[in-house]
């Protein structure tokens, strides 16, 4: 047996249809709807894409540091201070896209 959509308060429904009016309205909210998705999925992949990044730069100069350590060892400090900047400064950045 069939179920028939009933409105509980006026015409919205004809016959178990929408309206034109909420139809439209409907189809825009669901294409709203789409677009925020869309452009929560570039911003993810896009923090994805530079977290990957951050992390090769990270291991290439963490590398370059130790190389250049051996040539000046009191350099050092200086190097770690610096990489861990980097490192702040990159996951910030990265943070901060929405």
């Amino acid at each position: 047996m069939a179920q028939e959509i009933v409105p509980l308060f006026g015409g919205a429904l004809a016959n178990g249809r929408l309206g034109s009016g909420l139809a439209r309205q409907t189809r825009r909210e669901v294409e709203i709807i789409s677009a925020r998705a869309e452009i929560a999925q570039a911003a993810d992949q896009s923090r994805a894409l530079l977290t990957s990044s951050a992390m090769n730069n990270i291991g290439t100069l963490v590398s370059q540091a130790e190389q250049l350590m051996r040539i000046a060892p009191t350099a050092g400090p200086y190097f770690e201070l610096l990489v861990n900047a980097y490192g702040v400064g990159a996951a910030n950045s990265i943070a901060r896209l929405q």
